[in-house]
């Protein structure tokens, strides 16, 4: 996805992930066999299956296809055998990132001292995540002067994508250093970390573009909000703020799908996601397929979290 990254970042519906191409497959058994591969090589649940029996099973429900996607089938059988719903194939309409100029990007308010950001989830091509860091930025800029109180980071309606540019936009209230991992069997972690207005996969930035945004206030108070809307890289943000002593959530569980994926680029186009780590936060928590709940269960989080912003900065 991003020149930059030595591994890069690609299509995820969850917090972060590997890209690797699949060699071309010139038949569909071969296309079927190389995606059963891929499952059974990187899948963190893949000793739930009984891959010599499901690989069988699959060939006799695919026999006679004449066409790539006439395995998709089976593929969706083993993948529902592996019981993670974070798992997923998509078909080749369903893997390409939506136009640019139609993504939805980040956008704040401030009212009474309390400044309010709004991050939604992302799938989008370079360009588009150009677009979404840049407004992101701008929106941080609109409100910097107007948040006395504190920020509130709205992640309810934030159901991942690509991670990397949501944690460049959160830079600023972030603040350097490492923000969570990866932990993916017999491998060491995968760190997340923000420096010089950027976020990092290891040693390699996550995206082209710098957050050159540095509030007044470098460390304040941050209520983040979530909700069952609050879905895979929307998690890995949330995971991001865990263990701040500055930072409380508010609102309801997330959707439990804090886990990474290793995106496939498929012969036609298809991609298909597996699950192959967990999200751990900087104290070395780890998540996964459980929702998270929030610090302070609401009804009505955000007038909540401005009461809680406004009490811990004296604004009261």
């Amino acid at each position: 996805m991003r020149r930059a990254l030595a591994a890069a970042v690609g299509l995820v519906l969850l917090g972060a992930a590997l890209v690797a191409a699949q060699p071309s497959a010139p038949t569909p058994r071969t296309y079927l066999l190389g995606a059963l591969n891929l499952l059974w090589a990187h899948s963190i649940d893949r000793d739930r299956v009984d891959w010599p029996s499901a690989e069988d099973e699959a060939l006799r429900a695919a026999e006679g296809a004449s066409t790539f996607s006439e395995t998709y089938p089976a593929i969706q059988t083993v993948i529902a055998e592996l019981g993670n719903a974070h798992t997923k194939l998509l078909s080749p309409a369903q893997a390409r990132p939506p136009a640019a100029e139609t993504i939805e990007v980040p956008s704040s308010r401030a009212e009474n001292g309390v400044a309010v950001l709004t991050i939604p989830g992302l799938i989008a091509d370079a360009t588009g995540e150009r677009r979404y860091v840049k407004a992101g930025v701008a929106a941080l800029r609109a409100v910097e002067a107007r948040a006395s109180c504190g920020w509130i980071v709205d992640l309810r309606d934030d159901n991942g994508g690509d991670m990397w540019p949501m944690l460049t936009v959160l830079a600023p209230l972030l603040g350097d250093g490492i923000a969570g991992s990866l932990a993916e069997p017999g491998r060491a972690p995968r760190v997340w970390s923000v420096r010089d207005g950027r976020a990092w996969s290891g040693e390699s930035p996550g995206t082209d573009e710098a957050n050159p945004v540095r509030l007044s206030r470098p460390v304040p108070p941050v209520a983040v909000l979530t909700s069952r809307g609050t879905a895979s890289s929307g998690e890995a943000a949330l995971i991001a703020f865990r263990g701040l002593g500055r930072v409380a959530t508010f609102g309801g569980p997330t959707a439990g799908f804090a886990t990474g994926n290793v995106a496939f680029d498929l012969a036609d186009g298809a991609k298909l996601l597996v699950t192959s780590a967990v999200d751990v936060d900087r104290t070395g928590r780890a998540y996964g397929a459980r929702p998270i709940a929030p610090d302070f269960p609401a009804p009505d989080p955000e007038a909540a979290a401005g009461q809680w912003l406004r009490a811990r900065s004296g604004c009261a």
